[in-house]
């Protein structure tokens, strides 16, 4: 029996408040000092994406957000686009939406989305230089470690957030023994061949992922991490052949369910549909059962949510569940 399974059986023996069994818990302690097992307790946390699309989405929006709020959440992620392609990349609809999420009772990470920044130099957007719009997004969303909302709250049971130094989108943080991760991955063919100087740009934030997510990996396995959540908000697609765009991450993804063998949940949006299913295959087209994928609701379904629970008691460790709110109006 390993060390692991040693210390899961005297505590399950000797019951959670026994002397031993919080000396136990003192064990339980990977390499570098990270609580392993003593910290396997159940949370939630919620995700959403895609929305708001336009002024009129923001009532549901903050109607989405109440209802978040009154939910025993530890933290909340929205996988990007907070805007329509539809809508100018101006720095003041960016700052009307902060506003919104700021509302958050629980800590927010926000990633990245398409619409945020790739697709700004598009007419409708105002024609913007989109690396100069994600220069912006950078200063206004990621310029400190800290989550919008409360951020505080985060500090009951989560780790601070930490940020990839020239690529702050990209953070990572810990809610007991899971392990979550965020990547700089859109839409749109993740920006490649999308408007002039997209390439190099696509290329260093590839070489950036590739590092955060190895160095992340590596954090997570010395953790003895009892389950990893990777966030994106591209839908990179699970055809044998990447589309473009997708091929580096997909990659790295095969790379990752070999190396950590325990639950993954791979977090997007993008494609605007709900579902929860395991579409990765391995190499020899078998299913990749310990990695599920969950895709958020997003506009124009701007009046449900999902509701993540990590349970360390479920072989899956995670339940899902869709909630449905009614709208409200923006005070």
């Amino acid at each position: 029996m390993n060390q692991r399974r040693l210390i899961t059986a005297l505590i399950t023996a000797l019951g959670a408040g026994g002397a031993l069994a919080q000396a136990a818990r003192v064990m339980a302690r990977s390499s570098d000092g990270t609580p392993a097992f003593a910290t396997r307790e159940a949370f939630a946390f919620g995700l959403i994406g895609d929305l708001p699309y336009f002024e009129t989405d923001e009532q549901n929006l903050a109607s989405l957000i109440e209802d978040m709020n009154a939910d025993g959440l530890e933290c909340v992620i929205h996988v990007g686009d907070i805007k329509t392609s539809m809508e100018p990349c101006t720095d003041a609809l960016y700052a009307r939406r902060k506003a919104l999420l700021e509302r958050s009772a629980h800590p927010l990470i926000l990633l990245p989305g398409d619409n945020d920044w790739t697709d700004c130099h598009r007419t409708p957007s105002g024609g913007y230089d989109p690396r100069e719009r994600l220069a912006a997004l950078r200063k206004l969303f990621w310029s400190t470690p800290y989550a919008l909302g409360k951020p505080e709250a985060m500090q009951r049971r989560a780790s601070r957030p930490e940020r990839q130094a020239d690529c702050p989108e990209n953070v990572r943080w810990r809610i007991g023994s899971v392990h979550f991760v965020a990547l700089h991955v859109v839409g749109s063919s993740n920006g490649l061949n999308k408007y002039p100087g997209s390439r190099s740009e696509f290329e260093w934030r590839e070489s950036a992922n590739r590092a955060w997510l190895s160095d992340s990996l590596s954090l997570a396995l010395r953790s003895q991490a009892d389950a990893l959540v990777l966030a994106i908000h591209g839908n990179p697609g699970f055809q044998r052949t990447p589309a473009p765009g997708y091929s580096g991450f997909m990659q790295s993804l095969q790379d990752l369910v070999q190396a950590f063998q325990q639950p993954i949940l791979l977090l997007h949006g993008d494609s605007h549909r709900y579902r929860v299913d395991r579409p990765l295959r391995d190499a020899n087209g078998q299913t990749v059962e310990h990695l599920t994928r969950i895709e958020c609701f997003g506009a124009p379904m701007t009046q449900s949510w999902v509701r993540i629970a990590y349970d360390p008691l479920l072989p899956a460790r995670f339940r899902v569940s869709a909630m449905h709110v009614r709208p409200r109006t923006v005070p």
